[in-house]
């Protein structure tokens, strides 16, 4: 019996593990990356290895990620900087830009947590 539980309490653990470091993969690049910048649609940085002690120079372009809906950055749309202006980082994390309404005569500000969804995996910076 006393096997059984030991068992079971393993299976529960490492199970629990999993969930946790599937949930710690999702976005969070800021943690391990530096030197973040964009340049137009594409966002690099300097990021850790899996190993933690050497970095990759990276970049992803955000314009197959985002988009501008009626003047706001938004997720699962794409090609933002089609209709966006004055893009740039509003801190490590935070994409800025002017983007254009849809009555395309306005501009309105808008940010968007990079953080979200863009990850390092392992020295690579990639959407999830």
């Amino acid at each position: 019996m006393l096997k059984v539980c030991a068992t079971f309490f393993c299976a529960i653990f490492l199970t629990f593990n999993l969930l946790i470091g599937n949930a710690w993969a999702a976005g969070g690049f800021s943690q391990t990356c530096s030197n973040v910048s964009v340049n137009g649609s594409a966002l690099s940085a300097n990021c850790q290895r899996a190993n933690g002690y050497t970095t990759s120079k990276t970049s992803i372009d955000l314009n197959r990620y985002v988009g501008n809906i009626d003047g706001t950055l938004k997720w699962g749309d794409s090609r933002f900087s089609l209709t966006c202006q004055q893009v740039g980082l509003a801190g490590k994390n935070r994409l800025r830009a002017e983007c254009e309404r849809s009555d395309q005569r306005s501009y309105l500000g808008s940010y968007i947590n990079l953080d979200e969804h863009i990850a390092n995996i392992d020295g690579s910076l990639k959407f999830e």
